[in-house]
């Protein structure tokens, strides 16, 4: 290994043990309430040391963001690989398994969604932040592909619009990982458990849909 590839790999190295020092802070207090000074406290780190890997707290936040962005969209990729297209309200089930899986990095890309921060100065944006954007335009492309070949193969109905499921579907997603107590509560009160309640909405998400034979594959 050259000197140069030793000095690269021991930047990458230090680069995720400050991910991993704001993670922990993210998580355990949130975005607002978490401030540079104690990143690098608990990264060990001097606070100009901080800042030369990344230029503030905003930027910081979105390489969090994309680290669970990357983990979303390989799960809807080998989902979809799996299923084809045969299965819908595919989505609404996925980003409720990234729920239950990775609560952190679901609660973390939904506020990056929210409107909190202005994502539409793209040139100004952090690498990682334009890179979560493009995962997620991604995403919707393949959730776009797929009810496209399920209407070329006789299984989603030819008078659908497949823009129109796959934003449907996305809004579904957002809504679930966002979902108010007093809704959870009434699940619990009903003995719904969420995995069946994620469940029901991908049923009813794939009936709305999908022709007769479709549901028969199904």
């Amino acid at each position: 290994m050259t000197l140069a590839e030793r000095k690269q790999r021991e930047k990458e190295q230090r680069r995720e043990h400050i991910l991993h020092a704001a993670e922990r802070l993210f998580f355990s207090r949130w975005y607002d309430d978490v401030s540079m000074d104690e990143i690098a406290t608990d990264a060990e780190l001097s606070k100009a040391t901080l800042y030369l890997y990344f230029k503030d707290k905003e930027s910081l936040f979105f390489a969090v963001v994309n680290r669970g962005t990357r983990i979303l969209c390989s799960m809807v990729k080998e989902e979809i690989k799996r299923a084809g297209g045969n299965k819908f309200g595919l989505i609404s089930e996925i980003y409720g398994r990234f729920l239950n899986e990775y609560p952190d990095y679901a609660r973390a890309y939904f506020y990056f969604r929210s409107g909190r921060f202005d994502l539409s100065r793209k040139h100004t944006l952090s690498t990682d932040a334009q890179e979560a954007l493009a995962l997620g335009n991604t995403l919707l492309e393949m959730i776009l592909s797929s009810i496209q070949k399920g209407i070329e193969g006789g299984i989603v109905r030819p008078d659908v619009n497949p823009v129109v499921v796959a934003v449907l579907n996305t809004l579904v997603a957002d809504a679930l990982l966002n979902m108010s107590p007093d809704l959870s509560k009434i699940l619990e009160d009903h003995e719904i458990t969420m995995q069946q309640f994620l469940a029901n909405v991908a049923d009813l998400m794939r009936h709305s849909v999908m022709t007769e034979v479709g549901n028969e594959h199904h």
